[in-house]
């Protein structure tokens, strides 16, 4: 295989998630060529995944297509990506569409790509079968996305690791450090304390914990171990975190002021990293900081919790379960509601003190 075409579409977090498969599809194929295929959306302040991965060494190109607009429009974009790639003759696609895609969209992709002329596909079958909600019945706990992605690949003939066992390597290097470096330049001294990162927001919003619950969990941790907590989001996060901060009064503010690949670097001198489920939970976990997270239940539990092992994730069972929504307004995102402060403050004491298993 010379030339191969990944695909793979959504944000920061569904990004991350990839690079265990990514990385697996390195390894089966270290002299080829790898184009990762994915979308971009206008208007919007998603995460592109070149933003994150140029540079890692699990993909070498990058070809990135618009969604949105009109009919027309879009039909318009997928010819001219259809060409595109016809140019480019792949010979194989690896096809890492988020677990979530049904058989009509699987189906319509496998149609596309053929037309665009590339005859072997990996990764088009071997779709778990999603846990169905019973009444009265917790939902079964499923495989991350990152170790789902994995299983699709190994029919086809692609060595995987052990399920959490996936390789995270972003190949960061002098050109981050050297950027937290300057951003550190102009603070004030930590004192030589333990960083803990705090990811306060989330682009779901039934998955925002409330601040103030941030607030009590954090100056636990300053009162029993002296720490120096260290925001991390997007810029959209800059505020809650100066208020944060000003209320614990010490701590630093990178929100929206490090690049992807800098932060990352910056999370890896975290001895813990306390979050809701977002894609700044995964980035922590790309950098090796032990997780504590709350997310709501509207998906499987397991499935977006953060990839490897060392984590302790806070979701709540409720009857209401496994809904999808991103708003919750009939019944007040009560699975998050319902998160308790006291004991996500006990897991991190836990967690500082060294004293969590697998």
């Amino acid at each position: 295989m010379n030339s191969v075409l990944i695909f793979r579409i959504g944000s920061l977090g569904d990004t991350l998630m990839t690079l265990p498969a990514m990385w697996a599809v390195r390894e089966r194929f270290p002299a080829a060529r790898i184009t990762l295929l994915c979308d971009k959306h206008v208007g919007k302040s998603y995460v592109l995944a070149p933003d994150v991965l140029a540079g890692c060494g699990a993909i070498d190109d990058f070809i990135t297509y618009p969604v949105g607009g009109g009919k027309m429009a879009r039909l318009l974009k997928l010819a001219s990506l259809v060409l595109e790639l016809r140019r480019r003759r792949y010979d194989l696609l690896v096809y890492l569409a988020p677990t979530q895609r049904g058989p009509y969209q699987v189906k319509r992709d496998r149609r596309f790509f053929g037309a665009a002329g590339i005859r072997r596909m990996a990764g088009m079958g071997h779709f778990p079968q999603y846990p169905t909600k019973t009444p009265g019945v917790p939902l079964p706990q499923t495989l991350r996305e990152g170790d789902l992605l994995l299983s699709r690949l190994a029919p086809d003939g692609i060595r995987i690791p052990a399920p959490g066992e996936g390789k995270l390597d972003l190949s960061l290097g002098e050109r981050e450090e050297s950027e937290v470096r300057k951003w550190l330049a102009v603070l004030p001294a930590d004192g030589g304390k333990v960083w803990v990162g705090v990811g306060p927001g989330a682009k779901t919003r039934v998955n925002v914990w409330p601040a103030e619950r941030y607030q009590k969990v954090v100056a636990g941790l300053i009162e029993r171990f002296d720490v120096w907590p260290v925001v991390f989001g997007g810029p959209e996060d800059r505020e809650v975190g100066d208020r944060l901060i000003a209320e614990w009064g010490r701590g630093f503010n990178a929100s929206g002021v490090l690049g992807l690949r800098a932060s990352v670097a910056a999370l890896k001198r975290c001895r813990l990293f306390l979050g809701n489920n977002t894609g700044t939970m995964h980035m922590a976990a790309v950098a090796g900081a032990p997780c504590v997270a709350t997310t709501s239940s509207r998906e499987p539990p397991g499935l977006w919790y953060p990839y490897g092992r060392g984590h302790r994730v806070f979701r709540t069972p409720i009857e209401c379960e496994g809904c999808y929504l991103k708003e919750c307004i009939e019944r007040g995102m009560e699975c998050t509601m319902r998160i308790d402060a006291d004991a996500v403050l006990a897991a991190c004491c836990e967690v500082l003190r060294g004293r969590v298993g697998d």
